[in-house]
């Protein structure tokens, strides 16, 4: 089985997004998919998420969050919620777990960056967003 590895490291909506769906897509075609969260990246699989869009201003967040639930969209939290039902291995940075006080959700390790190396040392595509 071709294994794919994501390092998230942004809580940033479009790039959270992306990773997300592409984990699950991969992992629908039949990839071992292993998702590592560092750096802010880390609170979408808090649990009290945070997210944000890099960039706007906050009025501009509020209607993008509310568009994107006017179409149908899944929001991040439930993205993350059927990465952990679908078999995608979540990774959450141990010292950003420390630092920032993040409570990961269930389902989701704690694991530093040697787990990320060996997990992308034998990878066939290694992703990061």
């Amino acid at each position: 089985m071709p294994k794919l590895v994501i390092m998230l490291s942004d809580n940033d909506i479009a790039r959270a997004y992306h990773a997300l769906v592409i984990a699950l897509s991969a992992k629908s075609i039949g990839y071992d998919v292993h998702l590592f969260a560092t750096g802010l990246g880390a609170f979408i699989f808090s649990k009290k998420p945070k997210t944000r869009l890099i960039g706007l201003p906050y009025l501009a967040s509020l209607y993008i969050k509310w568009k994107i639930r006017k179409i149908g969209a899944k929001s991040l939290e439930e993205l993350a919620a059927e990465c952990i039902r679908s078999g995608v291995k979540i990774y959450v940075d141990e010292p950003v777990v420390k630092m920032l006080g993040v409570r990961p959700i269930d389902g989701v390790e704690v694991a530093g960056s040697l787990t990320f190396l060996a997990l992308a040392k034998d990878a066939e595509l290694v992703l990061t967003f």
